[in-house]
């Protein structure tokens, strides 16, 4: 099987919803594991990030329930299957009554000293093959954006493969952070000298593109955090990827040292 790790309830999707489409048509079993999907805590903070998002969104009282509603529907257009942790958005943790991350620079920094996520994670790790029965590739995120659920994640990934060197690990690079190529190659070289990377472009049709325009359509709250309207998405994601006159791709950087 194929297991995408997700940081938040849309990325795997905006990054590598091509790439999903074409291996489940190809019969492939592909499951993408949002990692960041718990709901937030009650009473919320009082942060002006967390009142941002939840302006932002228009989501209504369980803006996170609501949020993964649209990423089963998401997942359902491309035909794969969603699994959700229940680990808070950054936005929501906290240590000792203390919100870790209250701004929005502070999203992009880096991890805090007190977030203990990492550590559940780490523990996960050890165990993933067994959750995850026939795994053969565990698709990572880059770290493209410096966002620290993003960070935590990718060394995630990088935990799993040193504890499982037999999972093939391939990292995708977050969209729409890419739109920055500085910020593809600030992640490259945040990565472990250690790692042998190779990268590969995963060609989508135009069949994989427009399967990959309506899952991300479904994730209506955040549509507006990236463009103005559905049009302008439409015509952003075909400029994003297309390598060709009406040729797409995907780009990955898989290990290769087995």
């Amino acid at each position: 099987m194929h297991l995408f790790l997700s940081p938040h309830l849309d990325d795997a999707v905006l990054s590598c919803g091509g790439s999903i489409f074409q291996l489940t048509q190809q019969g492939e079993a592909v499951t993408v594991l949002t990692v960041m999907a718990g709901d937030p805590p009650d009473p919320l903070p009082d942060t002006p990030i967390v009142r941002d998002l939840h302006q932002r969104w228009q989501a209504g009282t369980s803006p996170v329930a609501h949020r993964r509603k649209e990423d089963i529907a998401s997942l359902d257009v491309l035909a794969a299957k969603s699994q959700h942790r229940n680990y808070p958005d950054c936005v929501y943790r906290a240590h000792n009554h203390t919100t870790l991350y209250p701004s929005e620079e502070s999203l992009f920094g880096d991890i805090h000293a007190e977030d203990k996520l990492p550590d559940h994670l780490a523990i996960e790790a050890v165990l993933i093959q067994y959750v995850f029965v026939n795994l053969k590739t565990l698709y990572v995120p880059l770290g493209v954006g410096h966002h620290v659920d993003h960070q935590i994640v990718r060394d995630w990934g990088i935990e799993i493969y040193k504890r499982h060197p037999s999972v093939d690990i391939r990292f995708y690079e977050e969209y729409p952070y890419t739109r920055d190529q500085g910020a593809i190659d600030a992640a490259l070289d945040a990565l472990p000298d250690d790692l042998p990377l190779t990268a590969e472009l995963m060609f989508v049709d135009k069949f994989a593109l427009a399967a990959k325009i309506q899952a991300i359509a479904c994730h209506r709250s955040q549509l507006s955090t990236f463009w103005r309207d559905q049009t302008e998405m439409v015509r952003d994601i075909q400029a994003s990827f297309c390598i060709g006159e009406g040729v797409y791709g995907e780009r990955y950087w898989n290990l290769k040292d087995k």
